[in-house]
Formats: structure tokens, sequence, C-alpha cells
């Protein structure tokens, strides 16, 4: 079965039920992944140029073992990482799987998309305190909205981490409109998500604008 597998997955979902599904995935395949040292892991907050760059060469050094796999899940995926990776993804080395993770498909771009199998490992139960704000704010009034926007830029967040937390709750937005069949406010969210991966992306001007469009 091992032989017959994909070089490049896309699982939609959370990151920890994409872990928890990647480690079961290659234990029916027969490999363990813990302690593997070729097992590669990407999850800083944002993957972008520079590690687009570190996972290319890593792709092309010789494996320790049969195969190396590379779990691919940050908070940001930016644009310029993404098309990167695609001539990596295209032609890839023997014997190399790669597994990005992402809440929605559609922030990853249709021609890196194209060269993926899409997967959606089962939700783990787990809750995020986020889906609660992504439904206040979907409930609240334009001047309420206003104050979300400035309270949610001004929590109390280590420095150059507030993009996170962003990336996080816009995605909770998309979740949730998606399940009320909102198409055109899932839009305006997709075009604020793609902007939020941004190094220089204001949390609050982006919710402030999505305040006026929602």
């Amino acid at each position: 079965m091992a032989d017959s597998l994909h070089h490049a997955y896309l699982l939609v979902g959370e990151r920890s039920s994409a872990e928890a599904f990647l480690h079961s995935f290659w234990v029916e395949n027969g490999a363990t992944l813990t302690g593997s040292p070729d097992y590669f892991l990407f999850t800083e907050e944002l993957f972008g140029i520079d590690e687009a760059r570190k996972l290319t060469v890593a792709a092309a050094r010789k494996a320790f073992g049969e195969r190396k796999i590379f779990f691919i899940a940050p908070e940001r995926v930016s644009i310029e990482a993404q098309n990167a990776l695609l001539k990596t993804f295209e032609d890839p080395y023997e014997n190399t799987h790669f597994f990005l993770v992402v809440r929605e498909e559609g922030l990853i771009i249709p021609t890196l998309r194209s060269r993926m199998q899409i997967m959606r490992p089962a939700h783990t139960g787990q809750s995020s305190a986020l889906t609660s704000d992504a439904e206040k704010f979907l409930s609240l009034g334009l001047k309420e909205r206003m104050a979300f926007a400035k309270k949610f830029a001004d929590a109390d967040l280590p420095a150059g981490r507030q993009g996170k937390n962003l990336s996080v709750f816009l995605d909770e937005l998309l979740l949730l409109l998606r399940a009320k069949g909102s198409t055109e406010p899932l839009k305006k969210v997709y075009e604020a998500r793609r902007y939020s991966d941004d190094r220089a992306a204001s949390a609050r001007l982006i919710l402030e604008h999505l305040s006026l469009v929602l």
C-alpha cells in the first residue's frame, strides 16, 4: 500500500486533528514518525519563502530510511511560499511525502492545490475560544463590531503574535459562514484572510473593514 501513496496531501482541518491523523496514517502504512530522522516538522507561525526554501533543501537530502515525511502546519502560509513549493510538489523526490495543513482549502492557490490530494481528518472535538468570538462578531451591530476590532487588536499578546490570532479568528469566521451558506460574506472574509498572511497586516484595520462589509 505504501508504494501507491501520493506525494503531497492537503489536510483540511485543525492542526491537532491533522497531526493525529498523520501518525495513524503512517502506522497503517508501516512507519513510525516519533523519533524518526526522516520526519520533518514545519510549525512556525508563518511559513514564508525562507521556510519554503529550507523545506526544498531538506527534501533533496538522502533519507536515513525508506521515506522522508514533511508535516507543514503553520498558522499562515504566504503566497510567495506557496509559489515556491510548486516545483517541489510538481516534481517530487522519490519516496518523499508532504502533508500541508490548512483550515480552509481555499487559502491555498489553485495551482498548488491541484498538485495535492485533499483529505479531511475527523475533528478531535477540541473546542476553540475563538469560535465563540467569531459567532459573537457576526451577531454584533456596526458600532459593537468596531469596538470588538479595537479590543481584539489591543489584546495583551506578545509582540509580533497578533497575526496568529487574527488568522485563526478569520478561519473560524470562514467555517461559520460556510455552514450558514453565506456566499458573498464568505468571499469577503477569504479576501481578508489572504491579506492577513502578510507580515504587515493590521488586525484592527482588517476587522474594521469586515465590520463594514459583512
